[in-house]
């Protein structure tokens, strides 16, 4: 695909083509009055999110990560996420470890920015956002993977299925302590008993991978996918910092005071239907 190709499909992704289109096919405006009005539709709304945006973010249209592949980009729904380009931090990683360093840890981070608000970054979105070429985005694709890594682009979640890129973002969330009921209101579309039985499942992949277990091992006991599981020993890897040491220890030893029996674990436990922050017992 050259690039004028992946121009035009990045242009089907944009706010101004979803509302122009929907005024045109919807309402039965000419395409010239569909166009102008979009534009105007188009003003008031970055008006409204240009609002809740942090200094280095930019809004974007990304598609839902629910949106089946195969379906044409143009009757895709899109959802608007804060992908932050630029933060302070991102001035020390340059000096310190170099311009190659920090593309790779913005990839990284808008990626897991956008699926956190329900979006789904392909490569040529990755490219376009951070003004790089779509083969530098492959290559730090092809660098994550081998260093045991798959970044969640729209072409990896399709492969792995939506749960896996609903899950991750929560437990992930939940490490860096944020309570339930933010992560609640961040990610939204998650209760407290999905959001603790992520947790559990996760606990359980550290619980196992530090007893050596492998994958086919593991599922049988915790009874998830083999997709899920590697995407949780990834986090795991990611996450088992000092900065992390409590959340981390305090979420085994929850799942070590449960019966040893594997059966005991493949099904949910019983959640409480309201329960309060992250302190609260897994």
């Amino acid at each position: 695909m050259n690039k004028q190709q992946a121009a035009e499909r990045l242009g089907k992704k944009t706010s101004l083509h979803a509302i122009e289109s929907e005024l045109h096919k919807g309402y039965n405006l000419s395409p010239v009055e569909a166009h102008v009005l979009a534009r105007r539709v188009q003003e008031l709304v970055d008006e409204q999110t240009g609002l809740a945006r942090q200094p280095g973010q930019i809004t974007y249209q990304a598609i839902a990560i629910d949106e089946p592949p195969g379906k044409p980009l143009s009757l895709c729904r899109r959802v608007p996420v804060h992908l932050t380009v630029s933060a302070e931090s991102d001035v020390e990683v340059w000096a310190k470890d170099g311009p190659v360093a920090l593309r790779r840890l913005r990839v990284h981070r808008v990626i897991y920015e956008a699926l956190a608000q329900d979006g789904a970054l392909s490569q040529e979105d990755l490219a376009c956002v951070l003004g790089v070429s779509l083969k530098t985005i492959k290559r730090i694709f092809a660098f994550y993977r081998e260093q045991g890594k798959r970044l969640p682009s729209r072409g990896e979640i399709q492969d792995m299925g939506r749960g896996v890129s609903h899950k991750v973002p929560v437990v992930r969330k939940y490490v860096q302590d944020l309570s339930f009921s933010r992560i609640s209101l961040e990610l939204g579309k998650h209760g407290i008993a999905s959001m603790t039985r992520y947790l559990r499942h996760f606990a359980l992949v550290m619980v196992l991978e530090d007893q050596g277990l492998t994958v086919e091992e593991m599922q049988s006991v915790i009874g998830v996918s083999k997709n899920l599981i590697e995407q949780y020993r990834t986090l795991y890897d990611e996450l088992n910092v000092p900065e992390h040491a409590r959340t981390l220890e305090r979420m085994r030893g929850s799942i070590l005071s449960l019966p040893t029996k594997p059966e005991s674990v493949k099904e949910p436990l019983n959640e409480p239907e309201t329960a309060g922050e992250k302190g609260g017992p897994l």
